[in-house]
């Protein structure tokens, strides 16, 4: 019986050794960012400074919708338009859809429209979390913008807002 006991013990502490040996693994990979929305801009990774939204009663379509504005540097780079539930959302330009969304991209803050808009043609957001009492939004999205001209393509977006008005 102390044979056993001795061979438990010395396997509970092996175990606790590699364990600890196993530590938290500090490199983390982009798309698991939990505190600002960032996204890859054909393939370079931006790190929003400030993500807000606005929820209100569309007029067209009489549901609940969600307007966010992406800022880096006081500017803003994105403008994401979705309904105010989870789901998933295809990136397509329709106005006061209830079951599409409507992402852009704003090159240069927007200063030269409509250059510098590169609305979605194809791709998604999907909203997992959807709190308007608490003012939080979880998501993730990805699309391809063009402006008439040329494309944008955002890939790896993480939505993160923490602040919401209410209209």
């Amino acid at each position: 019986m102390k044979t056993i006991n001795t061979t438990l013990k010395l396997i509970f502490l092996s175990l606790i050794a590699f364990t600890l040996s196993c530590s938290d693994d500090e490199s983390t990979s982009t798309t698991e960012s939990s505190d600002k929305t960032t996204f890859k801009l054909d393939g370079v990774l931006i790190t929003a400074d400030e993500t807000t939204a606005t929820d209100y009663i569309g007029v067209l379509s009489g549901i609940r919708q969600i307007d966010v504005s992406v800022k880096k540097d006081g500017i803003e780079i994105l403008e994401l338009h979705m309904p105010a539930s989870n789901g998933t959302y295809p990136a397509e330009q329709t106005v006061g859809s209830t079951t599409t969304s409507w992402l852009t991209y704003e090159e240069n803050g927007g200063a030269n429209f409509p250059a510098d808009y590169y609305h979605s043609t194809s791709g998604t957001m999907t909203l997992t979390t959807t709190d308007l009492v608490g003012n939080k939004l979880r998501g993730t999205f990805n699309f391809i913008g063009n402006n008439t001209t040329s494309n944008k393509t955002i890939t790896e977006g993480i939505l993160v807002v923490n602040t919401m008005t209410h209209q």
